[in-house]
């Protein structure tokens, strides 16, 4: 009795270890697939930089589920749109492809006889995906400035800082230019131009063209990075 007792605890062992293996297995692949499916919308975001700020738009206008044509006339009036080659439908387009937004249908509402039909009902909603979170993530301003700085030459920082504090209050481009005048960073260690750090500044979402040159609330933390 004693020797059956202690096969079937065996028994029991074994099933309880295979199922912590198949459970971690499970987990393992699930995040692979995860892991997969936030490379597939970084690598949009990349795909080509005039859209990337344009796309991070799209991913943070819809982090709250809302109807697909509220949430096109919101990307619309971003001002990221002035950088990019599409429009905002074309660009919410890209991120249902890719996977960073997800879409939900919404079924049509009964219509009794006699009752008008809206113009235009509410066909099917929009959310950021966890994925398309994720990536968002990795595109946070002040991130993308730090890893840019990494490969740029040391002066460069303070040109930078001295173009954010300018436009703090926003500042025109042949101000930028006055203040830059002079400064080694336009000849050491190559000739560039003051619009190479407005160009990039805008790039990672620190400035934003609004008339003259503004530092955006990214931009000011920036600034006390580099500042």
């Amino acid at each position: 009795m004693r020797q059956d007792d202690q096969r079937a605890d065996a028994i029991q062992a074994d099933a309880a270890n295979q199922r912590a293996d198949a459970n971690r297995a499970d987990a393992v692949t699930d995040e692979r697939n995860f892991d997969d499916a936030v490379e597939a919308v970084v690598k949009r975001l990349k795909a080509n930089r005039a859209n990337t700020l344009a796309l991070c738009a799209c991913l943070a206008v819809c982090e709250t589920r809302m109807p697909y044509r509220e949430a096109e006339a919101l990307i619309g009036q971003r001002p990221e749109l002035n950088l990019s080659t599409q429009n905002a439908h074309a660009l919410l387009r890209i991120m249902i492809d890719c996977g960073g937004v997800e879409t939900e249908e919404v079924p049509e509402p009964a219509c009794e006889p006699g009752d008008e039909k809206q113009d235009q009902p509410v066909d099917y909603t929009v959310r950021t995906t966890e994925a398309g979170r994720a990536a968002l993530a990795r595109f946070e301003p002040t991130k993308r400035f730090g890893r840019m700085l990494q490969d740029e030459p040391a002066g460069y920082a303070q040109a930078y800082a001295i173009v954010l504090a300018l436009c703090e209050d926003g500042a025109t481009k042949a101000a930028i230019e006055q203040a830059l005048e002079g400064n080694p960073a336009l000849s050491n260690p190559k000739q560039v131009f003051p619009s190479y750090f407005i160009s990039k500044l805008e790039t990672v979402g620190g400035l934003t063209w609004d008339g003259s040159w503004k530092a955006t609330e990214a931009g000011r933390q920036m600034l006390a990075l580099v500042g």
